[in-house]
């Protein structure tokens, strides 16, 4: 989705729960550290916000939850010379990312690979990962992606590797008719992006950054909300756990249909761990302090 703020009192609303639950998983966080529980599995993520595009325009002037919104079907949407401006005065910030990644993982929205190639090709030379798991939840038909095949002809470089995406990679509300437009469910977005940040967790790679949306970012932190083209720097830690009951995985426990996952709070999933009981990953901001110790870690 193309986001459209809210009235000011829902915005105050979002950010006072926003900070409550950062606030609570920094604290169990650090509780964790102190009693020694964590399995020492921690990373960076750098996530940036895809630059301004030609919906993002229209929805200024248009709010998309009006009686009379017509969606405009600017399909896979672009970035605006504005957009490409701000996108490329990111790469001076892409650059001093510390520590500095070592995977950039990009959706495949071509909104987010114009940002991805103007704020990070001209000086990252790491692998690079074009993953569906992190594109918009559909709204409308900007969020409608492009097939391999264009985006290819799109990005001829060939600094993004295209040749396993599917043609048709992107939620369809009609299969026979992937360019229909319909609302992505709630319930499979949520489970994606929970898919997502297991992906993230489970990657080798102790500093990734990932180049996604306002919607995705927004779920898969907790809240967190982005303005086009920032750039901030989180945490992620994964804890091991014993189940502590079978009841916990019974139905009307939290459990969902997608592999036994469930939702644990706004920025914590917990997954299936095999013999060695449940994996819980977590995600909040990082701190200053921590991002300088995890700089000196990876350079060392």
């Amino acid at each position: 989705m193309q986001h459209l703020r809210s009235p000011a009192h829902q915005i105050a609303s979002r950010l006072r729960n926003t900070a409550l639950r950062r606030t609570h998983v920094l604290v169990a966080s650090q509780q964790r550290q102190q009693n020694g529980d964590t399995d020492g599995s921690f990373k960076v993520l750098h996530l940036m916000r895809h630059g301004v595009t030609e919906m993002n325009d229209y929805l200024a002037v248009n709010r998309y939850d009006a009686p009379d919104f017509v969606d405009p079907l600017k399909y896979d949407t672009v970035l605006t010379a504005r957009g490409r401006a701000s996108a490329q005065a990111a790469a001076s910030v892409a650059e001093r990312l510390s520590p500095p990644p070592e995977l950039l993982l990009v959706s495949p929205l071509t909104r987010a690979l114009q940002t991805a190639h103007l704020a990070f090709m001209p000086h990252y030379r790491g692998p690079v990962m074009v993953e569906p798991l992190a594109r918009e939840r559909v709204w409308h038909a900007s969020d409608i992606g492009s097939s391999r095949e264009q985006l290819q002809q799109a990005f001829p470089d060939g600094r993004f590797p295209l040749n396993t995406l599917p043609d048709v990679w992107w939620y369809c509300v009609k299969p026979e008719d992937p360019r229909a437009v319909g609302l992505e469910p709630e319930a499979l977005f949520r489970a994606r992006i929970a898919a997502l940040r297991r992906l993230l967790a489970a990657r080798p790679e102790r500093s990734i950054a990932l180049v996604a949306h306002w919607g995705v970012l927004h779920e898969l932190t907790g809240g967190v909300e982005f303005a086009n083209c920032e750039i901030r720097s989180f945490a992620m830690e994964t804890r091991r756990a014993e189940v502590a009951a079978a009841g916990a995985r019974q139905e009307g426990a939290g459990g969902s249909a997608e592999g036994g996952q469930k939702r644990c709070d706004g920025v914590t999933d917990c997954g299936d761990g095999g013999e060695g009981g449940e994996v819980e990953v977590m995600i909040r901001e990082l701190r200053l302090e921590e991002q300088r110790e995890q700089a000196a870690a990876v350079v060392g």
